[in-house]
Formats: structure tokens, C-alpha cells, sequence
């Protein structure tokens, strides 16, 4: 069921948007919400002597000063899963649900209070933990999550009309902290991840390194010894911002310009920089870029000839010697949408609109005594909060009933944390064992399992699960 207007929030590790997206008969409208027309940078920082907090673009742009007065927290999407994370800033323990509650705020801020509900864009595999934490960071500020939907379903949705024919769709989604690769598989409007990998060297990581080089031009031509990490703070974030900006420029033009009039002992500094110098620079980490890609491609079993589009997302798509090498590689089965940097927020936001309903990619079982499966969940059931049970006997008197869980190879491969469960028993064999299951609004399965003959039930979830969605699932 579809609704008149609707938000999608894309929650990123250096960067955060919402989008909101409206219909009025046959007429669509998209709003943009952010910083300076751009996305808000997911960065934190708390003042270590008041506590006083600074968000955004303002906080991003002067992190390294604040890093003498303040705990500047730049990718807490990067410990959500992390139960033991904590920050002790100014009498107050800060926990990742307090920091991401401050990301959430700063995108409500920039709606003027409207965001109140919206469907969020999760990574593919983040775990069960982090998911409750962005919903309770959401929930904090006034924000309701109606739903999940992974980034690279997102991002292909946001263009569906023009790549509903495609079949082997990649996403390579290159922003400020990771790359994020994922190949879909689509096909009557259902679409499956079936292939992920990732690479933490994206855009920030690029800005240091030109700053890096760029300081050892400077130092060079005046005859200084300064390390640039002895600099003093404001003075790298000023060299990292506009190496940043030159960047930028270099995606369009042949030459851009970084000059500082007043940076540190070195005073009045510049540097023209040509592209051909500005490729030398960043070529190791496209190469990086792109054997992360055809990791993926591989993992899904297909050649690059096998892919009928690529998707380019994330402000680091637009860097100029990714796209030559990609065009190289693909020609016209390229796909670049328009403003890459809100993609996956837009996606969202019309998937909001067009709820559609998720199905299992992969089954999920228990291994009985005679080692055949009995199938909790099986690929292509469509999952909800249905919860649905089975009751099971034991073949001998063991105080202490071992379950085995299958189904996909990361459950039997990982025993420490999915394949096998203990649930204590009284050791009778006329006790009966009852199993309930379901998959709950956070998209993780769960199981609860207890004898007869005790009160207590063990729980095992798979935060892991994989889903296709199905777009035609809401009516659509």
C-alpha cells in the first residue's frame, strides 16, 4: 500500500541524508536534506571539559583542531555491533546509540522537524545489534523506522525505470569512509544481493593522501623540515579541506589550485595541480578499488561480461580516474545516476513509498537424529512477524539437548556463534521440546526453544539472513 509522501534516510559511515519524496498525480517530487546542499557528515564531537556537542559539516571541517578539546567520533557506523563500546566524555557515558542519536538529530534539524517516520538503508549483513541501535538512535530524537532496506537495493531502485530490464546489476557504492560492492540479481521485479565486498579506503582517505603530498611540495619548495602530522591542527584541516575541493574540481577539469595564506611557519603557500599528476596520486587505491570489485564479481559467479549494468553511487564515484577505467572496462553499460551522493537515501525514500515485502534467499534448518533437515525457513518464503513453532521428542536421556542449525554455508560454517545451540533438559524421553520462529522487524531471525518441563527457553538469532526483496510485494 502506497502512501502520498514519504522519507528515506541513508545513514552512511562519513555521511548521512534523508530525502524526502512526494506524489501528486502523475507529477514526483524530491526534496534533498542536508548541509550546503550536500550530505551531513556523520561526525560527532563532544567536549571533553562541558560536554557541549558539534555536528556535521562544521564539526567534519575542523576535526583535527578539535581534537586537543574535544572526542571527535567520525564513523560510529563502524562499532553499532559493538556491545562494549563506550566513551566516558565529560561526566556523561556516551555509547554508540547516543552518537548515532545525534546523526539522526542533525538530519531532523535539516527537515525542520519533519522527518518523523522513514524506511533506513543498512548495509547488506549488518548484524542484529546495530540494527536495534540505529532504530532506538532514530526513535530517540522523534524518528520512527518503518523499515529496512539494504543500500544496494536502495541505490538500484532509485533508477528503477531506467534499469528494470537489467538482469546483473553491480552496485559500486564509493563514499568518504568505505567501498561498498554488491551484485543484484534481478528478475520479475525481485532482487537478491548475491554477492558483497567491501574496502575501507574511499574519499577521505583520498583527500589525506593529496594533503600528504601536496605538504610535501610545500615543505619542499621552502627549504622547511615539518612533518605534516606536526603541523598544527586547524592548519591540516584546512589542507585536507581544500585538497578536497581540488579533488572535486580535478572530476571536470584539467588543473585546480590549493592555496593557504597563512599555513603554520610555512606562511603563504601553492599549488597548481594537474590531473596528470593528481591520477599518479590516486591510481593505487583505484587498482585497490577495482580488485575489490572483481572480488565480487567472481564471489557471484559471473565475468564482467556478465553484468548488463553498473551502478556508480557515493560522492567518490565522481572521481575522474575511476570513471575512465570503469568506461573501459564497461562502455555504455555504465549507469550513473543523477547526484550519486543522494542515490541511496532517494531509493529508500520511494521504497517507502512502495513498501514492498521480503523473501529468504537461503533456507534455514535444524539437523534431526537421523541427519536429514527439518526447514524452519525455506528460500523464497516470504518473511514477516509471523511466528510459527514445531514440537520435537528426544532419543535419549541427555540432560542437556544439543540443536544443530544449517542451511547456508556462513551458519555451518561459523559454530561458535550459529550452528549449534545447548538447551537444557531434564533427560526424559517423554519430554518434548517446542521450537517458535520468526523474523522480526529488524530482519533477523529468531528462534525460542524450551522443554516441557522448564520455564526457561533459549533464544538464537541470525542476524545474517539473507533476503531478496519484492517490489511488487506492497501492490506495487
Amino acid at each position: 500500500m502506497s502512501r502520498e509522501k514519504s522519507f528515506g534516510i541513508d545513514f552512511g559511515t562519513t555521511t548521512s541524508s534523508a530525502v524526502w519524496y512526494q506524489t501528486a498525480g502523475s507529477s514526483r517530487r524530491y526534496q534533498e536534506y542536508g548541509e550546503d546542499a550536500m550530505p551531513i557528515p556523520s561526525v560527532v564531537a563532544i567536549d571533553r571539559e562541558t560536554g557541549a556537542v558539534q555536528t556535521g559539516r562544521e564539526a567534519r571541517a575542523h576535526r583535527e583542531e578539535l581534537v586537543s578539546s574535544s572526542e571527535c567520533i567520525s564513523s560510529i557506523k563502524t562499532v553499532l555491533n559493538d556491545r562494549e563500546w563506550s566513551r566516558e566524555i565529560a561526566g556523561t557515558t556516551w555509547r554508540p546509540v547516543n552518537v548515532a542519536s545525534r546523526v539522526f538529530g542533525a538530519l531532523k534539524v535539516s527537515t525542520d522537524g519533519n522527518l518523523d517516520q522513514a524506511t533506513l538503508a543498512i548495509p547488506v549483513g549488518l548484524g542484529s545489534t546495530a540494527r536495534r541501535t540505529l532504530r532506538e538512535a532514530a526513535k530517540t530524537v522523534g524518528i520512527e523506522i518503518e523499515g529496512f532496506v539494504s543500500e544496494s537495493t536502495a541505490a538500484f531502485f532509485a533508477s528503477y525505470d531506467e534499469l528494470q530490464s537489467a538482469e546483473n546489476v553491480a552496485v559500486f557504492d564509493w563514499g568518504g569512509g568505505t567501498l561498498d560492492v554488491s551484485i543484484i540479481r534481478h528478475f520479475r521485479s525481485r532482487i537478491e544481493e548475491i554477492a558483497t565486498n567491501n574496502l575501507d579506503k574511499a574519499g577521505d582517505y583520498i583527500d589525506e593522501t593529496l594533503a600528504r603530498r601536496v605538504h610535501s611540495e610545500f615543505a619542499r619548495e621552502k627549504s622547511v623540515d615539518i612533518p605534516f602530522d606536526d603541523m598544527p591542527a586547524k592548519d591540516r584541516d584546512a589542507l585536507v579541506y581544500r585538497c578536497e575541493a581540488a579533488k572535486i574540481a580535478l572530476s571536470s577539469e584539467d588543473n585546480a589550485m590549493v592555496r593557504i595564506f597563512g599555513y603554520g611557519p610555512m606562511g603563504r603557500v601553492r599549488k597548481d595541480i594537474n590531473y596528470a599528476w593528481f591520477e599518479g596520486i590516486v591510481a593505487p587505491v583505484v587498482d585497490e578499488a577495482l580488485e575489490c570489485f572483481d572480488e565480487a564479481i567472481r564471489e557471484a559467479g559471473l565475468s564482467p561480461y556478465g553484468l548488463d549494468r553498473v551502478i556508480l553511487v557515493g560522492g567518490s564515484s565522481y572521481l575522474r580516474p575511476l570513471r575512465d577505467r570503469m568506461a573501459e572496462r564497461f562502455g555504455d553499460r555504465l549507469f550513473f545516476p543523477e547526484n550519486p551522493e543522494w542515490s541511496i537515501s532517494r531509493g529508500a525514500a520511494l521504497l517507502s513509498r512502495y513498501p514492498g515485502s521480503y523473501v529468504a534467499a537461503q533456507d534455514v534448518s535444524i539437523i534431526l537424529s537421523d541427519g536429514t533437515p527439518y526447514y524452519l525457513l525455506r528460500r523464497g518464503e516470504e518473511v514477516g512477524g509471523k511466528r510459527k513453532s514445531a514440537e520435537f521428542g528426544i532419543t535419549d536421556t541427555s540432560e542437556m539437548v544439543r540443536v544443530v542449525f544449517s542451511g547456508s554455508r556462513d551458519i555451518d560454517n561459523d559454530t561458535s556463534r550459529f550452528q549449534i545451540r545447548e538447551v537444557p533438559g531434564y533427560g526424559f524421553l517423554e519430554e518434548r521440546f517446542r521450537l517458535e520462529y520468526w523474523v522480526d522487524a529488524d530482519l533477523v531471525f529468531r528462534v525460542r526453544m524450551s522443554s516441557n518441563m522448564r520455564p526457561e527457553s533459549d533464544v538464537w538469532e541470525y542476524g545474517k539472513l539473507k533476503l531478496s526483496y519484492d517490489l511488487n510485494g506492497g501492490g506495487r
